[in-house]
């Protein structure tokens, strides 16, 4: 019998190199790391493949993201325990953001002119409390609570199409937006500006499916996802 061969994200490489960097400089626990460009350039990465390596790290207890400020040593790492952490956490099964995303862009902008057809009532009031529950999410500043009503708003949208093959196919692309590794690296970047602006456009959506305008509709769902796509590189830090 052959042992289980464990598929590896190419950030958990990173991962390992960053713990490697760390051991080697004798880093100290509170000790900050050099800032995302200086190490995804040293490194020779993207800057998503980098992000996704210090999300690994920060839910491994090693790392410590500080939006305001940067990232930090949490805990001093044994080489071997965190390989077997990140081997053990299956990050492999999981989708990378970006492809995630652009399978997003593919299928949800023809989700939402079905469901602008097909809505009922319900649907209808469904949405609006979900977008009202986003906006006081946004007021309070609740990375988890926002990102929750927004997750079950686009899985409303697509419930409204009333087709199985559609819903089959949308919701669980919807759902790698819930992945752990994804929630790290949102809450590190996430902030009110942010969540105001995603809000925005969220709020606009609704009112280009409510115009039954098949272009208006697809433009604004295709703007907020590229929108998305390009949150997910911006700096962790945002004040000095």
């Amino acid at each position: 019998m052959f042992d289980r061969v464990t598929p590896i994200f190419r950030s958990q490489i990173v991962a390992e190199k960053i713990v490697s960097k760390i051991l080697d400089s004798e880093m100290q626990v509170g000790d900050k790391l050099a800032p995302e460009r200086e190490m995804a350039k040293s490194m020779d990465v993207s800057r998503n493949t980098l992000r996704e390596a210090i999300a690994m790290l920060q839910m491994a207890g090693v790392l410590e993201v500080r939006r305001s400020s940067g990232i930090y040593l949490a805990a001093l790492p044994n080489v071997g325990d965190v390989r077997q952490w990140l081997d053990e956490a299956g990050f492999g099964r999981f989708s990378d953001s970006q492809s995630a995303i652009d399978a997003r862009i593919a299928l949800e902008p023809g989700v939402a002119i079905m469901a602008a057809r097909s809505a009922t009532e319900d649907d209808w009031e469904k949405f609006d409390g979900l977008v009202e529950e986003m906006k006081i999410a946004a007021e309070q500043g609740s990375v988890e609570d926002y990102r929750d009503s927004d997750n079950r708003l686009h899985k409303a949208l697509a419930f409204a199409t009333r087709n199985d093959i559609i819903i089959s196919l949308v919701i669980p692309v919807i759902d790698t937006a819930r992945q752990p590794l994804w929630n790290a690296i949102k809450q590190n970047i996430y902030n009110a500006d942010v969540l105001r602006e995603s809000l925005s456009e969220h709020q606009q959506i609704i009112a280009a499916m409510r115009t039954q305008d098949e272009y208006f509709i697809f433009r604004a769902f295709t703007r907020h996802l590229e929108n998305s796509k390009n949150r997910l590189g911006l700096d962790i830090v945002t004040s000095s």
